[in-house]
């Protein structure tokens, strides 16, 4: 997803950066000494130890659930698991008996956004206060944004995040929307030849930004300078392609492309010779695909009373009622079309994929649609298990930070996700969300979710 118009130098894009993020700011609630554990389980808040027990564990590998768990967090990590009665607790846990619940680890999705955006008439508004607590509130504790139309917000919420000021995930960030003449949407870097490009990379990691999104109209060979400034850098770009084909972006070395490879030489059949040729291109190239199998229609018809600002409601339910469902993901029959069906193809053959929701764009609600998403998986023909590896293990891995998060293991952070039920066997389950340790600390979803109701889309 994506918005922007162009913007002709860095400057200009810094200082509408800058002010968008302070009209941003402005809004969030007053607070004396704002801490991220202001909204935690009170009676777990200042709690050194805690054990869960007779817990039901989906260890984020693909491999088979395990039952009866026993898992202690201590210091913010995984301290022990192991077989209920096998593990020792100590005697200063706070212990909770899980019974007839699964803890999973906290999902990782690498196509989320911080703004939402109305497309009648085109706005983009940013959601600094709703979208980390949402997206914490059904279990998402890292993402990588995708694209921005408000970089200084994006930068500024993660620092907030990360200073233990406001709760979160652990955010990614990614550029501004790098794209080119013929763009007419309002956040987005217009860029005009490689040096211009190679300025904007340069420029944007500096800032901390660690991911760089290309969009539709840039030209081939920004594109190809733009990858090539990034991997000096050892930084990785991304695309949601159109100017350019999957197998030119796959040639230039570019690391992953959104919405499954969405532009001209799109999968067709399996039996087709050009989708061959692709497959393997993506394979060999190590090109990563970000599938957003979403369209939000279900979540906005449940939960819009509850969690949205009335105007904002108003709109989003009006265009979903008036808007016929698209192609791809969008459309009811989507389970039946070639895209779906041929990852599932692609990963059995060696390519590699990972998920995000592309929440704020059109109906997708933060959290929801992320479990739309693994939900989604499932329905094209991935396990259960296969679905949540993806959403975590694998998108930690992209991320290049699994060997501390991602799955759960003994010294890993405490990410986690508790629901009641066996999604394993029935993947809905993983709507039915208890409780989320977010590097130790523990939150209720309702907590959360009582903090952003009416407000979300507010403007």
């Amino acid at each position: 997803m994506k918005l922007a118009t162009s913007v002709p130098t860095i400057l200009l894009v810094v200082s509408a950066g800058l002010l968008s993020s302070t009209r941003a700011l402005s809004q969030a609630p007053a607070a004396g000494t704002p801490s991220a554990k202001d909204e935690a389980i009170p009676s777990l808040r200042d709690v050194p130890v805690v054990a869960l027990t007779h817990i039901r564990v989906i260890d984020g590998t693909g491999a088979p659930a395990k039952e009866d768990q026993t898992l202690v967090i201590e210091g913010g990590r995984i301290f022990a698991l192991g077989r209920s009665g096998e593990v020792k607790v100590p005697e200063k846990a706070s212990t909770l008996d899980l019974a007839g619940h699964t803890v999973l680890p906290g999902l990782v999705m690498l196509h989320e956004h911080l703004f939402w955006y109305f497309p009648d008439p085109g706005l983009s508004h940013p959601e600094h206060f709703s979208f980390p607590r949402l997206y914490l509130a059904y279990g998402v504790t890292t993402l990588r944004t995708a694209g921005t139309d408000f970089p200084y917000m994006d930068l500024n919420l993660k620092r907030r995040i990360e200073a233990g000021k406001v709760p979160g995930p652990e955010i990614h960030l990614t550029s501004p929307y790098f794209s080119g003449e013929g763009d007419s949407a309002l956040g987005a870097m217009i860029l005009h030849d490689p040096e211009e490009a190679r300025r904007a990379v340069r420029y944007w990691a500096a800032e901390g930004f660690t991911s760089f999104k290309a969009y539709q109209w840039v030209p081939k060979e920004v594109l190809a300078a733009l990858i090539d400034e990034a991997h000096r850098l050892k930084l990785k770009v991304t695309a949601h392609l159109r100017s350019v084909t999957c197998r030119e972006a796959a040639e230039m070395g570019i690391d992953n492309i959104e919405h499954g490879c969405p532009s001209a030489d799109n999968f067709r059949d399996l039996a087709d010779s050009q989708t061959k040729a692709l497959f393997r291109t993506l394979i060999d190239k190590k090109v990563v695909l970000t599938l957003t199998p979403t369209n939000g229609r279900k979540p906005i018809s449940d939960l819009a009373g509850e969690l949205f600002d009335p105007s904002a409601k108003e709109r989003l339910m009006k265009r979903s009622e008036a808007t016929p469902p698209s192609t791809g993901f969008s459309a009811p029959d989507f389970k039946e079309r070639p895209l779906p069906r041929l990852l599932v193809e692609f990963v059995r053959a060696g390519g590699r994929l990972v998920l995000g929701s592309d929440a704020g764009a059109g109906v997708r609600v933060p959290g929801l649609a992320d479990h739309e998403a693994i939900e989604n998986l499932v329905k094209i023909g991935f396990a259960p298990l296969e679905a949540f590896r993806i959403a975590t293990l694998d998108g930690a891995a992209f991320l290049g930070i699994q060997d501390r998060t991602g799955s759960i293991q003994a010294g890993k952070e405490a990410d986690l996700l508790v629901v009641r039920g066996n999604p394993a066997e029935h993947v809905e389950d993983i709507e039915n969300v208890e409780m989320i340790f977010n590097n130790g600390v523990a939150y209720d979803p309702k907590t959360l979710l009582g903090k952003v109701r009416g407000q979300v889309g507010w403007q």
